[in-house]
């Protein structure tokens, strides 16, 4: 492969590349992936080698820079080893060769366009533009989703942009376009040559249980696609929001210096906690990097803090029910239980409903969740006040989430009223981790400001809160349907 390609961004070059002659050009390193930013070292001219010394570094630098340029580009291809890729490589007749290299072809070759994120490769003299490809927006392909997910054996006819052609995980995946948006169906292991689905009623049961919890998670629910019984959640990014795997993040953070659990903490403790509490009451076995992770700004790449538990079909692992001292598969330092320990001491972690027997689908799964939720001191059972506080949380959420998309708009607002809505943003920010209780205080302190974004956010809060029951209304119903 001797023709040039770009590591494109939306419609910005970032990386001009050559792999086969080892030339790279970083042309915009604000928006270097966190999978790259740190790895590249500087090349030095021919008129800077005056030893045999200098060309040995110069050939030390130019390795490093072929093998994070590759294995950037093979980690967006998905593996051979998950189900029924063999199917989609000789669909695309890719050859099924794993070396880093190879894989690093077909991503070029694909293009290696992606949910997660708005990275993607062309040509240098290619005009195809992001509105093209981004697969948001564009049609999916029927044949390549089927083959993918129910590996049926069909054939394609000319190029296609698609999402079966990378990511993770073992089982057989597809997506689909719905009315409301892009769902990823998922399908569980194989026994004797038959699907029998359970990872996906497992990924459902924990979705529903995590619905009664005060834990942000994607919600999942039985499906089924092209005849195969599958489980399906709805697309994590939008064109403002992109995904930052944890292991990305930690590699990121030891190239460039950086503490990995310290910059984690900094960013979102609160949700990293309630993390280690769901995956000590559900058993998780399967908590490594690429299963939770961080929301960035698509176009600033700030990290914005977790994004939403997601992947559960691994949970109540017998083996892990019945050992309370497993490693935990997130920080092998510590035991399952330790974490959910540390966990407590830090975060406020408690139901918004009542678990009951009906939540699970076995005895096993009852019992174990329960006696572990006894054991780290969490009620079982609804408490008002909490759910009142659960409400306003969620509502301010989705604020957060409004305003946030109104003050990246720098086209279409001022300087002076983006700085209006970032100061509003933060308000909101305080009073999801302040008490309830506190909101009315604060509020009025931020309404002598003149910022008048603040004060129409403040009107709406207080809208919101006079049409939501108070504790005493919610403890009346309970004592009238009791």
């Amino acid at each position: 492969m001797s023709q040039n390609m770009l590591l494109m961004h939306q419609n910005t070059p970032v990386v001009a590349i050559n792999i086969d002659e080892a030339q790279y050009d970083i042309l915009r390193g604000d928006l270097l992936p966190y999978q790259l930013k740190g790895k590249f070292k500087r090349m030095l001219d021919f008129t800077e080698i005056h030893s045999k010394y200098d060309l040995t570094q110069n050939n030390i630098a130019m390795q490093k820079n072929y093998e994070a340029i590759t294995d950037y580009a093979a980690s967006r291809v998905l593996p051979i080893t998950r189900d029924n890729a063999k199917k989609i490589y000789a669909l695309f007749g890719y050859e099924q060769r794993q070396d880093q290299y190879s894989k690093a072809k077909i991503a070029f070759l694909c293009k290696a366009v992606s949910l997660q994120d708005d990275y993607w490769f062309k040509t240098e003299n290619d005009s195809v533009q992001w509105e093209n490809v981004n697969i948001r927006h564009n049609s999916l392909s029927e044949i390549v989703a089927q083959v993918s997910l129910a590996g049926s054996s069909l054939t394609l006819q000319g190029e296609v942009c698609t999402p079966e052609l990378n990511g993770q995980g073992a089982y057989a995946k597809a997506w689909k376009r719905e009315p409301d948006g892009l769902y990823l169906h998922k399908t569980g292991a194989k026994l004797d040559g038959i699907n029998r689905n359970y990872e996906s009623q497992i990924e459902v049961t924990v979705s529903h249980l995590l619905d009664k919890c005060n834990v942000p998670h994607v919600k999942y629910e039985l499906s089924e696609l092209y005849g195969v019984p599958t489980c399906k959640c709805k697309c994590l990014t939008d064109d403002h929001t992109s995904i930052l795997p944890g292991m990305d993040f930690i590699s990121y953070c030891h190239v460039n210096g950086l503490d990995a659990n310290q910059e984690i903490m900094k960013i979102d403790a609160d949700n990293v906690y309630k993390m280690w509490i769901v995956d000590y009451l559900i058993s998780n076995r399967d908590r490594h990097g690429m299963n939770w992770g961080f929301y960035y700004d698509t176009n600033t790449l700030e990290i914005q803090g977790c994004h939403p538990l997601f992947d559960h079909n691994n949970a109540f692992d017998r083996a892990l029910m019945q050992d309370a001292h497993a490693r935990y598969l997130y920080d092998s330092s510590m035991t399952m239980r330790q974490a959910a320990h540390i966990a407590m001491e830090h975060v406020d972690f408690h139901f918004i409903d009542t678990i009951t027997r009906d939540d699970f689908m076995n005895d096993m799964q009852f019992q174990s969740f329960t006696s572990r939720a006894r054991e780290l001191g969490i009620t079982l059972t609804r408490e008002p006040s909490q759910t009142l506080e659960s409400q306003i949380n969620a509502w301010l959420s989705e604020q957060i989430h409004k305003y946030t998309i109104i003050s990246q708009q720098d086209n279409k607002i001022s300087q002076d009223l983006s700085t209006m809505y970032q100061e509003t943003i933060q308000l909101m920010h305080t009073l999801v981790h302040t008490p309830q209780k506190q909101h009315q205080h604060l509020l009025q302190q931020m309404a002598l400001l003149s910022n008048p974004v603040l004060k129409q956010f403040i009107h709406d809060y207080n809208l919101y809160t006079a049409q939501t029951p108070t504790q005493n209304q919610i403890q009346q119903h309970e004592s009238d349907i009791r």
